[in-house]
């Protein structure tokens, strides 16, 4: 499995495009996409962070790309599903990706609104943008970060941006720990890698100590690419100093590929090497207190850990939220007249969150959802 790295000290768009070029044409991309109708481009948009805050893909080097599948005559799709519960608008904008689509005049889609669909992958059910499944490709561009609680991200972890909403929270909540969130990615992989044709990591300007958000940017200037998620995953975390034994989930994506770590093939010059000193962050001690936890203490957390959206006085009864809905459960309630959620059916998409007009529609969250989501 070919790796493809090359050095980029700042965001040259002419160097991008011509490292897209040349990848792109190796892999035979353009054949392999010869009868597709949309290509789907899923950056890391974890949150309204300018770029200088290396939090979020670089627009530039989305830009870069996007410009060569134009010049092919490609369809092109550009969408995410940011995390916390700020309006999904404010990520478009503060990281500069609205700007870009609508410099390209390409489709903007945010994965919290929308068809959802469920696929079940062993043990676990996923909800998921419908968006992921109608593009008939789709390229992974992930950005290169330190994770306080995965110890690394890339691209493996950025297709969890597929899971619309605060439902990515469901499962932070219900797989706390270190140990169990690793099947909830390695089985979001087993669901999604076929779909993928191409993955990319930004790790020109990346992140190392506190992240994928709170730590301090460092220019790592580098770009990496291969078809292959896990592949690329397991080259750039050894390039960051973690050990065989941090990277779980990047084990078992490799052991589906059926790839060995010695079946990777890197550029003479980057054989071996590892970034000196990079600060990773150890895993809080909240989190280990949990992974060791009995079973009716993680129950506890559970009850304790809520956050569900609420329509409140401000509601004019206009339907954006319910005619948007994807499961439909938003309904008047006949005694009080009121628009209400069934709570039973919500899957904390937001979108009624991020459609009301009003800005009628709150999210409720318990003192230690406050404290864990931002």
């Amino acid at each position: 499995m070919k790796i493809y790295l090359e050095s980029i000290p700042t965001y040259n768009i002419a160097q991008l495009y011509d490292f897209f070029r040349r990848t792109l044409a190796d892999i035979g991309f353009w054949e392999k996409t010869a009868t597709c109708n949309s290509i789907l481009i899923k950056p890391n948009l974890l949150g309204p962070y300018e770029p200088e805050k290396a939090v979020t893909t670089h627009p530039l080097v989305l830009e870069a790309l996007i410009i060569l599948l134009k010049e092919h005559n490609r369809e092109i799709w550009l969408g995410d599903s940011p995390g916390g519960s700020l309006p999904v608008k404010y990520t478009f904008d503060k990281t500069g990706i609205r700007a870009l689509a609508e410099k390209h005049r390409i489709q903007l889609l945010n994965f919290s609104q929308g068809e959802v669909t469920s696929h079940k992958s062993g043990q676990h059910t996923f909800t998921t943008s419908g968006y992921f499944w109608q593009a008939d490709a789709v390229i992974n561009v992930a950005k290169y970060k330190t994770h306080s609680l995965m110890y690394y991200t890339g691209v493996i972890k950025n297709l969890y941006g597929i899971i619309p909403g605060l439902k990515k929270s469901d499962y932070h909540r219900d797989f706390a720990d270190y140990r169990a969130f690793t099947t909830v990615l390695s089985e979001l992989y087993r669901l999604t890698r076929e779909k993928i044709t191409l993955n990319i990591i930004d790790g020109i300007w990346g992140m190392e100590g506190e992240g994928p958000s709170a730590g301090r940017r460092r220019d790592f200037g580098i770009i990496m690419a291969a078809e292959k998620a896990s592949a690329l995953d397991w080259v750039a975390a050894r390039m960051m100093g973690f050990r065989e034994s941090q990277l779980h989930y990047i084990s078992q994506a490799l052991e589906m590929d059926g790839i060995r770590p010695a079946d990777l093939s890197l550029p003479a010059a980057w054989q071996g090497y590892r970034f000196p000193n990079v600060k990773h962050k150890q895993i809080s001690l909240f989190i280990k207190l949990i992974s060791v936890s009995p079973s009716f203490l993680k129950k506890i957390f559970a009850r304790l850990y809520r956050y569900y959206p609420e329509i409140g006085p401000d509601c004019r009864k206009c339907y954006v939220c319910a005619k948007s809905c994807p499961v439909q459960a938003i309904r008047l309630d006949p005694i009080s007249e009121k628009l209400v959620i069934d709570q039973k059916l919500c899957i904390k998409c937001m979108c009624c969150h991020e459609l009301c007009p009003y800005q009628a529609v709150s999210i409720k969250k318990s003192l230690l959802a406050r404290f864990l989501i931002k």
